[in-house]
């Protein structure tokens, strides 16, 4: 039997082997806590000083810190996939440790351990102020240790609601940290408000009263001055990392300045698309593997080429090479060659998703490389399908990069639209109506999604080898009714209405539809002009519906003879 001391000395025993794992214990979670301190880095959000405390409905400190955080969050969403985004800590901890009465917590201990080596994350501090009784606030913000990083909110021309205040405080303290995330972000801002460049211009104004308008407009509404003045910080960086993305954001301001243009004159985008090249090629030259900075450069030759090439279509067909529409072709076929040059000097070791994005890219400037071999083909520019081996060939090879690309990174709804386009372009409609419902599927503001499936249905009935058939005609007309009632912007449908025209009187309802446009077209119009805004649509789904119970009863009938065959 043990004697008392034999269990004494057991116990002791017991209670050093507990007191080493309950050490080891605290250790290990004292050690987990620095090393996520130091893995995570990014910004913590102090709570906000609010200095509105006898006002209902002054916001919290901590409701505040989240609201900053939310808008940094925002901000961040803003940037390109590749760029690593910030890690922003808002102060609430649902779990920390802490010993009663000590000032430190686990977290807060560990992240003074990470400072003493210089590793701590950036701290944001700010107050905010109640200005008046409309409410009305202002705020002030800093990060901790550096002097330099000081801002006063609201800014020049912005309302000092609590929103646009939060957002000063998050944009400002992004612009310090990570302008080239900042400079992405206002860019944006200032991109929506990069428009109305014919206001004031009245046609029969001099020529240099319309051009001293433009002028004006353009400074005021598209000089992106504050977008600019976050590059300067980005200039200003010793990072590589930032300076490299300088020419990126320039070249993002000159797409944007070109999709400004469009309807002002074809030789002012090309301009535009010309400096954005530029930039994006110096991008490019200093990152090759950047995902984005090809992926930019692409859209701007493509751009450049595309905007060139709608040109021609209401152009009459010439065959003087020196005629303005030969000369187009020219140039867009051009680009698109240049284009696909660029993408031969990218290396060939990279990773699935940039080979995934290099094989659609190629796929589509084979695609449209063959619009323009078509447009001469047939010297016209309305769209057709492909003929002969070469040109069939052409395509199915455009397509065969998408299959490769699809199985090293998923399509987006642009990279199914063009897919869908490519698989109508071959004769292969139902399998283009796949890609065009994936694409809406993905993105259900596509509105060309779903008129895409209404034209690849009307194409396929009227390319159906043997007798017409009625089945096929139903399906087109109802996803055509789809597209008017769910997706369409409201018209006017230049393009759409006279093919649908042509496509009734080939079966014999073409003089009922024409009957009933007019007819309700004539009705008086609405007072409201958010009902007013869709008269085209009705009028045209009006008459399709009509269309189609009148083909439901009696089928198709003879073709009529329009003023257009005749």
């Amino acid at each position: 039997m043990p004697t008392f001391e034999q269990i004494s000395n057991g116990f002791d025993g017991f209670r050093k082997v507990l007191m080493a794992v309950g050490a080891g214990f605290i250790v290990v979670v004292v050690l987990a806590a620095i090393v996520r301190e130091l893995a995570m880095g990014g910004m913590v959000i102090d709570p906000v000083v609010v200095k509105a405390t006898n006002t209902p409905d002054a916001p919290t400190p901590e409701l505040s810190a989240q609201q900053i955080a939310r808008q940094l969050d925002k901000i961040q969403r803003s940037g390109v996939q590749e760029w690593r985004r910030l890690h922003v800590d808002d102060g609430v901890h649902p779990v920390d440790l802490q010993i009663p009465g000590a000032p430190l917590s686990l977290r807060s201990a560990a992240r003074e351990v990470v400072a003493l080596f210089g590793l701590a994350p950036v701290t944001l501090r700010s107050a905010l102020t109640r200005r008046n009784d409309h409410g009305g606030y202002s705020a002030v913000m800093s990060l901790a240790g550096d002097h330099g990083a000081m801002a006063n909110c609201p800014a020049d021309g912005i309302e000092d609601t609590l929103d646009n205040i939060y957002e000063c405080i998050a944009f400002n303290a992004i612009a310090f940290v990570d302008p080239k995330t900042a400079a992405a972000y206002i860019l944006k801002r200032e991109q929506a408000e990069c428009k109305a460049l014919d206001t004031g211009v009245a046609p029969s104004m001099p020529d240099l009263h319309r051009e001293e308008h433009r002028i004006n407009n353009r400074r005021e509404n598209c000089s992106f001055a504050r977008t600019q003045q976050v590059i300067a910080k980005m200039m200003a960086s010793t990072d590589k990392s930032e300076l490299r993305w300088v020419p990126y954001i320039f070249g993002q301001i000159h797409m944007a300045r070109a999709e400004a243009l469009v309807g002002v004159g074809l030789q002012q985008q090309l301009s535009e698309l010309d400096q954005a090249i530029g930039r994006f090629r110096d991008s490019q030259r200093q990152m090759q593997h950047s995902p984005t900075t090809i992926a930019v450069l692409m859209k701007a030759f493509l751009r450049k080429g595309i905007i060139v090439h709608q040109t021609t279509p209401s152009m009459e067909w010439a065959d003087d090479a020196n005629s303005l529409l030969q000369k187009r072709l020219v140039i867009a076929d051009q680009t698109f060659a240049e284009a696909a040059e660029q993408l031969q000097q990218i290396p060939k070791t990279r990773s699935p998703g940039l080979d995934a994005l290099v094989n659609r890219l190629e796929g589509l400037l084979i695609y449209r490389q063959w619009m323009i071999d078509a447009h001469r083909r047939t010297k016209s520019g309305v769209l057709t399908v492909a003929m002969g081996k070469d040109e069939l060939a052409d395509l199915e090879k455009a397509a065969a990069r998408y299959a490769l690309a699809e199985a090293k990174s998923p399509a987006s709804a642009t990279d199914l639209m063009d897919w869908g386009n490519i698989l109508r372009a071959t004769g292969k409609f139902d399998e283009a109506v796949v890609k065009y419902r994936r694409a809406v599927d993905l993105d259900p503001s596509t509105e060309g999604g779903v008129l895409n499936i209404a034209i690849a249905y009307i194409e396929r009935f009227e390319r159906h080898p043997g007798p017409p058939d009625t089945g096929q005609l139903l399906v087109a007309l109802g996803a055509l009714e789809d597209y008017l009632a769910w997706r369409s912007s409201g018209g006017p449908y230049r393009a759409l209405l006279p093919r649908v025209k042509r496509l009734l009187a080939s079966v014999g309802h073409g003089q009922e539809f024409d009957e009933c446009l007019s007819k309700t077209i004539a009705a008086p119009p609405f007072d409201d002009p958010k009902i007013e805004k869709w008269k085209d649509a009705a009028v045209f789904k009006f008459c399709v519906d009509g269309a189609i119970d009148s083909i439901t009863k009696v089928g198709i009938r003879p073709a009529e003879v329009t003023n257009a065959s005749r």
